[in-house]
């Protein structure tokens, strides 16, 4: 029988049902395996994937156990020649050469925050951690490239980096009402805007039903643009449900972060398969899903499903967790126990 391997850290529960592969091969689904993943076996994992060299995936181990971490390699955000709008239209300006030497000279890496990997993780989860942890890396790098120049400075409205007490005490400073702009003076505003060294036009807009509006935006990327996805995209389209300079921005930004998920979707592999590409046919996920989840079901697996099911219980017990004796865990108390008959493993409430 022509089976495929497991990976390290990985352990078939015993007399574990397999599913057969329309190439002939055999294996067991990931559900009927156990893990003791090590800081070895989720190096040999995160090996198995690619993205961008940009976006190195970091493997380490501390006191808590093994996480992962993303590096980000690039043009320091907040450098003096990348943050002001008339040093980019000086960098634009100048040659071939030159380009790549301020490159060169600003490069910086950054890392993002740590992510846990316990032992007892799937390997597939493993893999789906690294795919989320880019995704979230990128997000922080596209708000802090979102530039809107106001009050005679150059500011990032959207970066992660805002003190959360300042802007919970400036709340009524933050809720100003904007009357509804044309399109010539949503244009003067959107002027102020640049976006890794890319700016934007309005092509178009259409009202649909009186409750929204359709904007057509040309997306015009500078010679030092970086982001792959700015230099190959020509258009957004955006739906603002009312013609504001502050709903224009927030639908701005909400589509250079889906358009920076969706690179990550294309281009991240795992063996060289890009799992997550919307190329991928949703209806062969469903069919290979729906052909080994119940493997078990049959009579001549039943003592295999009774111990499969233990070791899936105590596997759960190692996630449960456990509150000292605080107000934080009287109020998480209160809040499961207005849920009546709730199932599954409560909180350990020390």
């Amino acid at each position: 029988m022509n089976k495929i391997q497991l990976l390290n850290g990985e352990y078939a529960v015993e007399n574990a049902p397999q599913a057969r592969l329309e190439d002939g091969r055999f294996c067991v689904p990931q559900h009927y395996l156990k893990y003791q993943h090590t800081l070895a076996s989720v190096e040999e994992l995160i090996l198995k994937l690619d993205y961008c060299d940009r976006y190195p995936i970091f493997v380490s181990e501390d006191n808590q156990g093994i996480y992962l971490q993303i590096g980000i390699i690039g043009l320091d955000n907040y450098a003096d020649n990348s943050y002001g709008m008339a040093n980019i239209d000086d960098i634009q300006h100048k040659t071939q050469v030159n380009e790549a030497e301020v490159k060169e000279e600003t490069m910086k890496i950054v890392y993002g925050r740590k992510w846990r990997v316990e032992p007892k993780l799937p390997s597939s989860e493993i893999v789906q951690t690294a795919f989320l942890a880019l995704k979230k890396a990128r997000e922080h790098e596209v708000r802090e490239l979102f530039r809107l120049t106001a009050f005679d400075k150059v500011t990032t409205p959207f970066n992660s980096h805002h003190d959360m007490a300042m802007l919970t005490n400036s709340y009524q400073q933050l809720q100003k009402q904007e009357p509804s702009k044309s399109w010539q003076q949503l244009q003067v505003e959107l002027d102020n805007v640049c976006y890794d060294h890319t700016t934007f036009s309005i092509a178009n807009i259409e009202n649909r039903h009186d409750k929204y509006w359709l904007l057509e935006v040309d997306v015009l990327a500078g010679k030092t643009t970086q982001l792959p996805e700015m230099q190959q995209q020509p258009l957004l389209v955006l739906v603002l449900s009312k013609l504001t300079f502050n709903e224009l921005c927030y639908q701005l930004i909400a589509e250079l972060i889906r358009l920076s998920d969706r690179h990550v979707d294309e281009h991240f592999t795992f063996s060289q398969v890009a799992r997550f590409s919307q190329e991928n046919d949703i209806k062969a996920i469903a069919k290979i899903s729906a052909d080994t989840r119940k493997l078990h079901k049959s009579l001549a697996e039943s003592d295999f499903e009774k111990h499969w099911r233990h070791e899936n219980y105590q596997v759960d017990l190692t996630r449960v967790p456990h509150l000292n004796e605080s107000v934080f865990s009287e109020r998480i108390k209160g809040l499961v126990n207005t849920f009546s008959g709730i199932e599954g493993m409560l909180p350990n409430y020390r």
